[in-house]
């Protein structure tokens, strides 16, 4: 059991489980991640569609802040999901080699630093199989739901009236039943890639970040190993290699934001109406709401924005306790000045923030609380303008 559990909470396993559904391979070796496009194209072209009859009755709706703000919810997590999953793909082969930077410090069981990384990584991956969990219930919530209903209302009264939890104008008649079950089958297309799509690059980018906090305490334990003999005579102090490793994670920092800084764009952009969307269908209920999914989405929605900014917010957190270690540990009142004037260049750069970025945004605490305080204000106003307008 012991070692069943230690298989599924072993390096990327729910991300691998999740971009398979999908028809992506993260490990492959000949570096093409899209092994099955037909299944990927099945899926990002349902969404499409189902993205299409959204904005369809956003239109025609667009005087009624409460169905307009529902259907927003659904669009929005739509175009989120197509624009991460394009930017995956288009940044596949810069990823993936990401991933392999990220593991190749740990690779052999008595490296430096591995038990620590494989204590994190099993967090790490523990935490990406409850989010699972949490975007695999707002799925089946979603679509199990308005068809319970359905065949409910029609054993007791005999008629056939679908109950739907989207807010859609469709281009066919769904009352009819065959036509309804085709469209019960485009939705599990639809559904499985949210799912698919939203657990596997947001926990990859959480895997990353924990990546990157741990070689930055990886670099802590060399400092310690590296300043155990007392003779700091040398010319550089046995300090040499230590710096390269310190140069080479601030690269592996810059491949980070190169990799993800236009997901993390998406996502800050995207999170802020979107929390508003969702807190409107609690403040302002109207008939046919599935609550089992908005229980469900709303958790997705608070995960999604932790994994993105605490994981950034650790990452820098990790920086600046090296930094401040490098400047302890060292023993500069034994150096001569020569040495000292010398180490004072890795010293200044080590001081220097690490930030995990989006553009014009800086990914941490602040900016949590920034997006708080904007879906605040978008709440407030749509709310006024309910109250308003719509209210009798």
């Amino acid at each position: 059991m012991s070692k069943l559990i230690e298989v599924l909470l072993g390096n990327l396993w729910t991300q691998r489980i999740t971009f398979a559904c999908m028809g992506l391979n993260l490990q492959s070796k000949k570096g093409k991640v899209l092994q099955t496009p037909v299944l990927y194209g099945i899926m990002f072209l349902a969404t499409g569609f189902e993205l299409c009859t959204v904005c369809a009755f956003m239109v025609q709706h667009r005087n009624q802040i409460v169905l307009c703000s529902e259907a927003l919810m659904h669009g929005l997590q739509m175009i989120s999901s197509l624009l991460k999953m394009a930017i995956f793909l288009a940044k596949s082969h810069d990823l993936v080699a990401l991933i392999q930077l990220i593991q190749a410090p740990f690779m052999n069981r008595g490296d430096l630093g591995v038990s620590e990384w494989r204590s994190q990584n099993r967090w790490g991956q523990l935490m990406a199989a409850v989010y699972f969990m949490m975007c695999a219930g707002t799925s089946v919530s979603f679509l199990l739901m308005p068809v319970a209903l359905t065949m409910i209302k029609y054993y007791s009264t005999g008629d056939f009236a679908p109950v739907s939890s989207f807010r859609v104008i469709l281009p066919y008649d769904v009352t009819q039943p065959n036509i309804y079950a085709m469209d019960c089958c485009l939705m599990i297309f639809v559904l499985s890639f949210f799912c698919c799509s939203t657990t596997g690059v947001d926990t990859l980018y959480g895997w990353c970040a924990l990546g990157l906090s741990s070689q930055y305490r990886r670099l802590g334990l060399q400092l310690k190993w590296v300043q155990k003999p007392s003779d700091f005579s040398g010319s550089d102090l046995g300090l040499s290699s230590f710096f390269a490793e310190h140069a080479r994670l601030l690269k592996l920092v810059n491949h980070f934001n190169t990799s993800f800084m236009e997901i993390a764009f998406v996502e800050v952009l995207v999170i802020c109406v979107l929390y508003c969307a969702v807190i409107c269908q609690f403040i302002m209920p109207h008939t046919n709401q599935n609550f089992a999914f908005l229980g469900f989405f709303s958790m997705v929605v608070t995960t999604q924005l932790c994994i993105y900014l605490f994981g950034a917010e650790q990452v820098r957190l990790e920086a600046e306790g090296f930094s401040r270690q490098l400047y302890e540990v060292i023993p500069w009142q034994k150096l001569s000045p020569q040495h000292r004037r010398l180490l004072i260049f890795p010293l200044q750069r080590a001081q220097r923030e690490t930030v995990l970025g989006a553009y014009f945004f800086e990914l941490g605490r602040p900016l949590l609380v920034w997006i708080f305080r904007t879906a605040g204000s978008f709440t407030t106003l749509l709310n006024a303008l309910y109250a308003k307008y719509e209210t009798p």
